[in-house]
């Protein structure tokens, strides 16, 4: 999506000031603040919500206690030994 923004100077300078200290695009620069600030949103979101939490927990729990597995290689491994 192509847009035009409007932004005050002194916020342009800061950007382009960040840019040249991370050696992004000023494009690369905005980009990034733009997906920091919506992921802050959706962790805020999701500590806002108590059932979130719990499945997150729960998740969790089931990562440490081994039951979740990656690959199809991993998923049959888990199953058999389940049936021993």
């Amino acid at each position: 999506m192509a847009m035009t923004l409007r932004l005050p100077a002194e916020i342009e300078d800061q950007l382009k000031q960040v840019a040249e200290a991370e050696h992004r695009s000023l494009q690369q620069t905005v980009l990034v603040a733009i997906e920091e600030y919506l992921s802050v949103r959706e962790t805020a979101e999701i500590l806002a919500d108590p059932a979130a939490l719990r499945g997150m927990a729960e998740a969790r729990e089931s990562e440490l206690a081994g039951d979740v597995v990656y690959g199809v290689e991993a998923a049959r491994a888990l199953l058999a030994d389940r049936k021993r």
